[in-house]
């Protein structure tokens, strides 16, 4: 992008193989429990068992924290049997970590049934959200974001259509101010069938300018 000078790239990879910043999906009551509650094979079980050592208190602890500045904004949810009962609106964003930080980003409504929805507004907010705290907290520095919203978030969009959504709403951000250098959009070797790269190439060649 020329105006404000900042790159976008599309790679096949793992998340948290690339350096800098990461943004990891979240639901809206920030659950951290494995198992029923969240997937050990999605990002936010990974984030837990790779970054956390699986030591699930500690996340917890520093989740609570950083929720502090939206206790005046969430609600009970007294149905919810399992997991944390607090609800925070989508979009909230909260940030972990000193150095390298962890942008956690509620995009999805978790369900009594222990299920993630979120509909494309949801995300389109939510990642507005999200550019706003990167502009505030990320220094500037690189950022990398999965295809939010695919797979146990259940917005029946492809993942095509999330990685466009991804890449115009950090565009729109960035358009208004600068965001960060650089972002990275990661797509998991597993989904490489479900997106075709050189259509995204053309995307990007007629969305940067």
């Amino acid at each position: 992008m020329s105006s404000p000078n900042a790159t976008i790239e599309i790679k096949i990879g793992d998340l948290f193989d690339e350096p800098g910043h990461l943004v990891i999906g979240a639901n809206d009551v920030f659950d951290t429990e494995l198992g029923e509650v969240i997937k050990p094979s999605s990002v936010q079980g990974q984030f837990l068992t790779g970054v956390y050592h699986g030591d699930q208190k500690r996340l917890d602890a520093e989740i609570d924290i950083a929720l502090e500045p939206f206790k005046a904004d969430k609600k009970r949810e007294a149905n919810k049997k399992k997991g944390k009962f607090w609800r925070y609106p989508i979009g909230t964003t909260l940030v972990l970590g000193p150095d390298r930080q962890f942008f956690l980003n509620a995009y999805g409504f978790m369900g009594n049934d222990l299920k993630v929805k979120a509909t494309a507004d949801d995300i389109w907010y939510s990642l507005s959200c999200l550019w706003e705290k990167v502009r505030l907290k990320g220094h500037g520095l690189e950022v990398t974001i999965p295809i939010i919203g695919s797979d146990l978030a259940r917005t029946n969009l492809p993942r095509m259509t999330l990685t466009k959504l991804i890449v115009i709403s950090f565009i729109a951000a960035s358009k208004k101010d600068f965001v960060t250098k650089k972002l990275t959009v990661v797509i998991h070797p597993k989904d490489l069938d479900s997106v075709d790269l050189y259509a995204l190439e053309d995307f990007l060649d007629s969305m940067c300018f």
